[in-house]
């Protein structure tokens, strides 16, 4: 009886030591770090199903939609050297966060291992739709974000709203955000958000540059007489590292102009289709707070565009 009780032990001793091998093959693996240059994953999931079936309800985890995507980034961090726990946990956040608070069907995540780069890095995107006219800005974020900050005035112990914000802020070395317009195939116009977290494997070491591939691909779908004004800020942290604005070139020589005199210098031009791309840097700190100002300007002057 004893030698069964022995022999199922070890058995079950056996079946759990294969199990560690299978989630920590990745990181014990002496030939992926050197091996592998780039993975990039798209996932689209229903996110209206998610809701209905799955969130608020009694689930094994591992049974759950979201489980395999957030195993993935933890099994995958290690290759370029982020720490997996911290990882998953963002991932996690963000998930929960376009399921939940996200509008229509779909919701979009994105996965980027770059072992190639000085400065290899795991980046990672989720994107959703809203509804038309409304926008999350790096400003909510930031404000958000305080709600779970215990030194800050605005620290809500009543409430866990909030946390999810201060967790992708801590725990990332870059986010990005995108308000943008996207032309589905049956021709129906749907406004989105999309976030973008980033860890290097040197938190202080080279950053990537911002890719404007995506806007590209949506300035080529929208017809001729739509008017772009896309904003997108690079920062590490809270503190702002770039401005770039994707305008009408007819435009161009007025956004200078309010932007040079808000305290930004030009740093880079690049031309696409009938628009431009201009890279700015803040000649000095910016309050983040106050840079919507400065959108709500520059559009007002953009959107003349449509009038001329």
């Amino acid at each position: 009886m004893q030698n069964d009780a022995q022999k199922k032990i070890s058995a079950l001793e056996e079946e759990n030591r294969k199990l560690k091998e299978r989630i920590n093959s990745v990181v014990d693996s002496p030939y992926l770090r050197h091996s592998l240059d780039k993975l990039v994953l798209k996932i689209s999931l229903r996110r209206e199903e998610i809701v209905k079936l799955e969130f608020g309800k009694s689930i094994q985890e591992f049974q759950g939609s979201l489980f395999e995507i957030k195993e993935l980034i933890r099994r995958y961090a290690p290759v370029v050297g982020v720490d997996p726990d911290s990882a998953r946990i963002s991932a996690t956040e963000a998930l929960q966060n376009i399921i939940e608070h996200g509008d229509g069907p779909f919701a979009e995540f994105m996965l980027e291992i770059n072992n190639s780069f000085s400065n290899p890095y795991l980046k990672m995107s989720f994107k959703h739709e809203v509804a038309p006219g409304k926008k999350y800005t790096l400003t909510d974020m930031n404000k958000n974000a305080l709600k779970g900050d215990i030194t800050s005035e605005t620290f809500d112990f009543e409430s866990a709203r909030g946390r999810g914000e201060f967790i992708m802020k801590e725990l990332s070395d870059e986010r990005r955000i995108l308000n943008g317009v996207e032309v589905l195939p049956d021709g129906r116009k749907i406004h989105y958000f999309q976030r973008i977290l980033i860890n290097y494997k040197h938190s202080d070491g080279a950053r990537a540059e911002t890719s404007f591939d995506e806007i590209r691909e949506e300035i080529g779908r929208l017809d001729n007489e739509d008017v772009v004004c896309y904003f997108h800020l690079d920062h590490k942290k809270s503190k702002l590292r770039n401005l770039t604005v994707a305008i009408p070139k007819t435009r161009e020589e007025i956004v200078k102009k309010i932007l040079t005199d808000a305290g930004f210098e030009l740093v880079h031009k690049d031309t696409y289709y009938r628009c431009l791309f201009l890279s700015f840097v803040p000649e000095n700190d910016k309050n983040i707070e106050n840079l919507d100002k400065l959108f709500q300007k520059i559009r007002k002057k953009v959107e003349t565009e449509a009038e001329t």
